[in-house]
């Protein structure tokens, strides 16, 4: 089978067209992934711009430094992502269903949390000194009035309502020589 001049014609004619279109695309790759990032992209949204860029670049190492860390920081994000924790997406929808064609059910509370949590024991910290016994404890969201300390020997006990906690000291103390309280936290210094 002899080929005619004019299929040889459309063959070349496609070539010269793919030719074309990988350099055009070989184009856009060194415009994206290529020097000077930064001065394309400045230079796209503020003409005249990206030569100025360009001539800071010619002129200053530091300048030309600053841009080269730039342009290799963005091509990572680009290809690696723009978050550094990893996602997870499972393609699941928490809408719900609508029965009508064209129409959503309106959103439902599917998650409920409890109108008060549970209880916890106030975080609180002995510090044993040559001065006595410093005690410090958190109790957010108490007022000083609800506060009712009680010291027995060895025992040190702190209501202050939802919280309560009794603490073991390291030997017994006589008093409190000193009290404060101050955005939730209780110092106390024992003697």
């Amino acid at each position: 089978m002899v080929e005619e001049p004019k299929d040889k014609d459309k063959i070349a004619n496609l070539e010269k067209r793919i030719a074309e279109l990988e350099k055009a695309a070989s184009k856009e790759e060194k415009e994206i992934h290529g020097e000077g990032l930064v001065a394309n992209v400045v230079g796209q949204f503020i003409p005249g711009l990206g030569g100025i860029i360009k001539a800071l670049e010619e002129s200053s190492p530091e300048f030309r430094q600053r841009i080269a860390d730039t342009d290799a920081e963005i091509k990572h994000r680009i290809d690696v992502g723009w978050s550094s924790k990893p996602v997870i997406d499972y393609h699941i929808s928490t809408r719900p269903i609508s029965r009508r064609p064209g129409k959503t059910a309106p959103r439902t509370e599917s998650v409920r949390m409890p109108a008060s949590g549970p209880e916890r024991a106030p975080i609180v910290d002995v510090l044993e000194g040559k001065d006595g016994i410093t005690v410090i404890a958190e109790l957010p969201g108490i007022s000083e009035e609800d506060l009712k300390i009680n010291l027995e020997k060895d025992v040190l006990e702190i209501d202050a309502g939802r919280f309560s906690k009794k603490v073991t000291l390291p030997y017994p103390a006589h008093g409190i020589q000193e009290r404060s309280y101050k955005n939730g936290i209780l110092q106390l210094k024992l003697s």
